[in-house]
């Protein structure tokens, strides 16, 4: 954070050891100690050219903010996984931990952090292609093309979530494929994305919601004041329930936002370029002690703790002080 001073929490050996030469492009909390990072080794466009998705390095590592200097921080490599996305898996699991997904054609899982392994396949040859993993309740939820959503209900079992037509054909993977999910309870849950794809879930069946737009969604948050809000293609940020939603604020972005979360009573907007804040009015710059807080990238709220990450930097917000978790250091 521009206004933060204080030193990181991993040292310069630490930071060179994890994440030298690597871009971080997941954060996931763990629980308010733990933080879990996705990060792939920077290649330029012509080595990339000469690589396939699952070919490119990739580390995950867990980062323990409580933990003296010498020991806050383990890492490993992950091979072979094309297109990885980061989530967490809590309670009622015995091994709470990370878990990292692919997008090969068993869709395998692997958890780490709280007891690596054994790898687990979430739909054996059914391409369950995760776009986001979400943990509620103590659950993890994969979700993704086709509007496929499994439930992580054992160590190593998922369960397809039932009751939701789904297509393989191209085009209604693009116009009905997930891309987040939230929940107030285990019997009121959300999925969103494609275009204008709104679901819900009551407790006995889920539902297709009327949306006023088809545009492409993004993300969906069940905000603590009772409210659904959901962002789509430009940035653009919806509130309502079920099938009544009215559009906040319309934004003319090129990019989608990555994450949006509630804490410290207000939603939190994050995408490659921006960390904003909807303050009741509008989408703002949030502000930290009478100064712009400057972030962007990944974004994750739990347990009393905000996280965002950038390809570079990891900052920690507890709705009092800004903390420096990741930085670069100088050659």
């Amino acid at each position: 954070m521009t206004h933060d001073t204080a030193p990181a929490v991993l040292n310069q050996s630490a930071w060179e050891d994890v994440f030298k030469g690597y871009e971080i492009v997941g954060v996931a909390i763990r629980d308010r100690d733990t933080l879990q990072t996705l990060a792939r080794k920077a290649v330029t466009p012509e080595e990339g050219s000469h690589l396939l998705d699952g070919q490119i390095p990739t580390r995950i590592a867990s980062i323990f903010l409580s933990d003296p200097e010498e020991d806050n921080v383990g890492y490993q490599e992950l091979n072979g996984f094309a297109y990885p996305k980061l989530g967490v898996s809590r309670a009622p699991f015995e091994r709470p931990g990370g878990l990292v997904t692919g997008m090969g054609k068993d869709g395998h899982a692997w958890p780490f952090g709280g007891g690596n392994g054994p790898m687990e396949m979430i739909c054996p040859g059914d391409r369950p292609a995760t776009l986001r993993l979400r943990c509620h309740f103590g659950r993890t939820y994969s979700v993704g093309l086709g509007r496929a959503i499994f439930r992580r209900d054992a160590v190593g079992q998922w369960t397809r979530i039932e009751g939701i037509p789904m297509s393989r054909d191209e085009d209604a993977l693009q116009a009905a494929g997930f891309t987040d999910l939230d929940a107030f309870s285990e019997t009121d849950l959300y999925a969103v994305g494609g275009h204008g794809d709104v679901w819900h879930f009551d407790g006995q069946a889920w539902r297709q919601m009327r949306f006023p737009s088809n545009e492409q969604l993004a993300t969906v948050t069940c905000g603590g004041d009772g409210q659904v809000y959901i962002t789509s293609e430009g940035g653009s940020l919806w509130v309502g329930e079920r099938s009544t939603w009215r559009l906040l604020e319309r934004r003319g972005s090129s990019i989608l936002w990555n994450d949006t979360r509630w804490f410290n009573d207000q939603l939190w907007l994050a995408s490659d370029y921006q960390l904003r804040v909807w303050n009741g009015r509008e989408i703002a710059v949030p502000e930290h002690e009478g100064k712009p807080v400057l972030a962007s990238g990944h974004m994750d709220a739990h347990d009393g703790l905000l996280v965002v990450a950038d390809l570079w930097t990891v900052s920690t917000f507890d709705g009092r002080e800004w903390r420096k978790v990741v930085a670069p250091y100088a050659d």
